[in-house]
């Protein structure tokens, strides 16, 4: 992982004390957060000056992104628990590695336009991280927040966190496995930013559609969590403003890569058999797919499934396919992927394994109407991904 410091010698980017009377830059969020303005500071334990948004975040793969003026810009964060990256104009600037709640001043950045970007790229399950907003010097440098033309939502477990994917082998401690899950390098954002899209990650490592890994926590599964900003399911999930025009759909592994009743946490688990365990995947999931549907009546849905664990996941996944088809559900598909190295913390996936994931879907998507690549007048029908109306206005 990269650390702050190297990020600070190589960017000349350094953690000053705050811009005096700073002014927030409007945001655009990617990604579910709680929303609170400091009117007073009894629900937070620093102190905020008045009137000031902050946006509290669990959810992986969360980020924030702004456009200014000038050359220098506050970023201010309270997150003790997660890895953020900063980047200008597309650049990794800092890494900061479970910051807690500081300032960071970027300076020295060079006239003109800029666009800057913080991303969550860690997983916490039991805790939260609050961004409190980029400042700049002046009213006079804030420019509109940007707009994106395409939109990507991604459901998942492990696999679309990204868990471990920076390790080098598959032997990983606790530790190990926090310091090295880097969403950022996962196969979704990688998809998103080569069309120029934005995105949401809504995942969580070791959940599924109605099992999680082992029989562990048992109720809390995706199709629950996916109804709320926060875990701890405090605060429903308010999406409005957010219509996306592909969802991708991978889930499955943690309902049948473990025995039921695993000796790992010995549930006692309310199947008595496989064969029950499969009919009340496919029929909760395809329960799932079809809300999906009726939230988002015009997406494009991909449901991916892993080839491994003796294709017993791509076999109920393809169930869920039939049943919905049957029921004459359109515009979705079934997307089975393999061929991986599986050499990420735990066997997951690692970065060779989230380009082949990423190939695939770009692939994918890029035939669809909206992602298909655009050529300019006078060239052939050829080129890279990002459209017309993709790329987030004025950058």
């Amino acid at each position: 992982m990269r650390c702050v410091a190297a990020a600070l010698l190589l960017f000349s980017a350094t953690a000053l004390p705050a811009l005096a009377d700073g002014v927030p830059l409007d945001l655009y969020i990617g990604g579910r957060v709680v929303t609170k303005v400091h009117e007073d500071t009894s629900w937070h334990i620093f102190s905020q000056p008045d009137n000031e948004t902050a946006y509290t975040y669990q959810w992986p793969g969360v980020y924030f992104t702004a456009r200014f003026l000038g050359d220098s810009v506050d970023v201010k964060v309270d997150d003790d628990q997660d890895n953020l990256y900063l980047f200008i104009d597309g650049v990794h600037k800092l890494t900061l590695t479970r910051p807690g709640r500081t300032t960071v001043s970027l300076k020295d950045l060079g006239d003109g336009r800029h666009v800057v970007r913080l991303e969550k790229s860690s997983e916490t399950q039991s805790s939260t991280g609050t961004f409190d907003g980029f400042y700049v010097p002046s009213s006079g440098d804030v420019l509109p927040a940007p707009v994106y033309g395409r939109r990507i939502e991604f459901i998942g477990d492990s696999y679309t966190v990204g868990y471990g994917n920076q390790s080098r082998g598959q032997v990983c401690t606790v530790d190990d496995v926090r310091d090295t899950t880097d969403t950022s390098a996962a196969f979704a954002p990688a998809v998103a930013k080569s069309f120029n899209a934005a995105y949401r990650i809504l995942a969580d490592s070791g959940h599924g559609i109605v099992r999680n890994y082992g029989g562990m926590d048992p109720g809390n599964t995706m199709p629950v969590l996916y109804n709320y900003t926060l875990f701890d399911k405090s605060v429903p999930a308010d999406d409005a403003g957010w219509t996306p025009d592909v969802v991708v759909i991978g889930l499955g592994t943690n309902d049948f890569s473990t025995a039921l009743d695993s000796t790992d946490f010995n549930r006692n688990e309310k199947w008595a058999t496989r064969d029950a365990l499969r009919a009340d995947f496919v029929a909760t999931y395809a329960a799932f797919v079809n809300s999906i549907r009726a939230k988002y009546p015009d997406a494009h849905i991909i449901l991916m499934a892993s080839t491994g664990y003796d294709g017993e996941i791509l076999s109920a996944v393809t169930a869920v396919s039939d049943t919905l088809k049957a029921a004459g559900l359109a515009n979705f598909e079934l997307l089975p992927f393999g061929g991986l190295d599986w050499m990420a913390c735990d066997g997951h996936p690692s970065l060779k394994d989230e380009k082949i994931l990423t190939r695939l879907l770009v692939d994918r998507i890029s035939l669809l109407p909206k992602f298909a690549p655009v050529p300019m007048a006078g060239t052939p029908a050829a080129g890279a991904p990002a459209a017309s109306g993709g790329a987030p206005s004025g950058q």
